[in-house]
């Protein structure tokens, strides 16, 4: 989109800047004369042909000029249609001519839907004589979801905004086949599809997932659902799309994907539940057997005392062997809780990289274009370019704190406080722009652990994690995150508090107990805060509590829960 807005802006900058062009369209709107009109036309259509079809080999739809009357005075993409009125089909151009102001976004005409770009236009004098319109498919969007990111893509527009005897027409700039996801839409039919791969493929997926599709259209915002297809597990989702004038949501952008991370999660709960069953039955028939055992050699223990010490012996060998068994795979499913925190680190890191990737993109479009038209100075070229390294340098740094997160070296090492919350404030970035988090960091910046960083890392985001499911699950609006530190003169502390409202009395002493979770089954393995107090009390010779707390932050009052780790020196 971003590319787009900037194609849009360059065609807009380069026509206004063409002192013939403007001076055709500013004759054509004071003139009265049809036959006079005609031939500026004719020679408008020659002067700006040439750039028409450049802009068409970068996706464009529309090139479209209007007087202030909302009149066409040419259509690049039909050029032998003008001078019809469309105030009440294009209300964007309407508004444009009302409030001389630019706007964008999305719009359905007579015979075909765009993402648009409506600018203003005025003559020499500063006096307005109407709006210019550069416009984009969604088959072109659709086309760089399938080539670029191997996304499947339907693009869905509400019929209610057309007419209902334009379906039938011939002259339809873009084709439209009934979805197959809701009946109230209709699916646009880019030169990649048919009507019969349609509904052969849509059948195949939705069947028993339409029903949840109604329900979320009707709530207008995006949302994401998961099902099993023939082969594997695929994500369907829905990103709403708004008019540029009146904001009702009036086309869907659907896309479908495989997903092998959802599927790996589901089958790895599958392995851990049969592991777990597998453990308590050898445990309760180890149990049984012994109570047994022992009911029989209290009928004989005077004579069995020699056997008795033997069998002893061997319980306790086999209790050993257990526990070390138990604890082997304790250390597994801390391991599986880490792959897990990273699977959903990968997808903050992927969000974090969206922008910057686009900034990069979007600065090196730029440039193409700027220097097809030959307006790229050498101070746009150096700031671009100086941009690009920045963004740059900020993948590079995300790659470094990643892969320093998932190295997992346990060497013991003198280390900041500072560095390591950066490190984890990094990797968590994407998460907390997603769910609007604010972080509140309070520290001393010249505090040296000496300790064991990637697993106090470890341990910030698995509180962190609680605390964003809490936020979540208690619908906060306002959601902070304070983060302090203090040092004595053996000990350091560090201070997590948020105000998700605390934790119900009644289990805040059972929170850091091994597979204890309020989430539901299929969330939760109830071992992140457990992981945590091993790392800290085992692993780092720690303490870590937690408590409800009540605080003030920004003259309000709120409440929450609070972590505090203690270190020693």
């Amino acid at each position: 989109m971003n590319q787009q807005q900037v194609t849009a802006d360059i065609a807009y900058d380069s026509t206004i800047n063409d002192e013939k062009v403007m001076s055709i369209l500013s004759q054509a709107f004071e003139t009265n004369s049809l036959d006079q009109r005609d031939k500026l036309r004719k020679q408008f259509f020659d002067l700006l042909d040439y750039k028409y079809k450049l802009l068409v080999r970068r996706g464009v739809l529309q090139y479209h000029f209007v007087f202030p009357d909302n009149r066409p005075f040419i259509r690049f993409h039909k050029i032998s249609k003008y001078g019809d009125d469309l105030s009440d089909t294009r209300l964007d151009f309407k508004k444009v001519n009302e409030t001389k102001k630019v706007i964008r976004g999305f719009a359905q005409g007579r015979t075909a839907h765009a993402f648009r770009n409506v600018y203003p236009l005025f003559d020499k004098n500063k006096k307005h004589i109407g709006a210019m319109e550069v416009s984009f498919t969604s088959e072109y969007l659709q086309d760089n979801l399938t080539n670029i990111s191997n996304i499947h893509t339907h693009f869905l527009v509400n019929k209610n905004i057309f007419d209902a005897k334009a379906w039938e027409r011939d002259d339809l700039v873009l084709k439209y086949s009934k979805s197959i996801e809701h009946p109230n839409y209709m699916v646009t039919m880019p030169k990649s599809h048919t009507k019969a791969e349609y509904k052969r493929l849509m059948g195949e997926k939705i069947d028993y997932i339409q029903e949840d599709i109604t329900k979320k259209i009707a709530l207008g915002k995006e949302f994401a659902l998961y099902f099993e297809g023939k082969n594997d597990l695929e994500v369907i989702s829905f990103l709403p799309i708004e008019n540029n004038t009146n904001h009702n949501i009036v086309a869907w952008i659907v896309s479908y994907d495989k997903d092998q991370f959802i599927h790996s999660t589901i089958l790895n709960t599958l392995y851990i539940r049969i592991v777990l069953f597998s453990i308590l039955l050898i445990l309760f028939y180890f149990i049984f057997k012994t109570l047994m055992q022992k009911y029989t050699l209290e009928e004989s223990v005077q004579n069995k005392t020699i056997d008795l010490k033997e069998l002893n012996e061997n319980l306790e060998q086999k209790i050993i062997i257990e526990v070390d068994k138990i604890k082997q795979i304790e250390s597994k499913l801390f391991q599986s809780e880490k792959m897990a925190s990273m699977g959903e680190m990968i997808g903050n890191i992927a969000h974090q990289w969206r922008q910057p990737l686009s900034a990069i993109s979007t600065g090196a479009t730029g440039m193409l274009v700027q220097k097809e038209y030959g307006i790229l100075t050498d101070e746009k070229f150096i700031e671009t370019c100086n941009s690009i390294d920045k963004h740059a340098q900020y993948l590079s740094q995300t790659i470094d704190d990643f892969r320093n997160y998932i190295k997992g070296d346990r060497i013991k090492t003198k280390f900041t406080l500072k560095s390591d919350l950066d490190s984890f404030l990094h990797l968590i970035e994407g998460s907390l722009k997603k769910e609007s988090i604010n972080v509140i960091v309070n520290i001393d910046e010249n505090i040296i652990i000496d300790g064991y960083p990637n697993e106090l890392v470890q341990c910030f985001i698995n509180i962190y994690n609680n605390a964003k499911d809490a936020f979540i699950e208690k619908k906060i609006d306002e959601k902070y995150l304070l983060i302090s530190s203090k040092e004595n003169s053996d000990t350091i502390e560090i201070s997590i508090q948020d105000n998700a409202q605390g934790i119900d009395d009644n289990i805040i002493s059972k929170i850091f107990e091994p597979y204890f979770t309020t989430k539901h089954k299929m969330q939760g393995t109830g071992l992140g805060l457990h992981m945590t107090y091993t790392l800290i009390v085992e692993g780092m010779n720690g303490n870590i509590e937690v408590k409800n707390k009540t605080f003030e932050y920004n003259d309000k009052i709120y409440i929450g829960a609070e972590f505090n780790i203690t270190l020693p020196k």
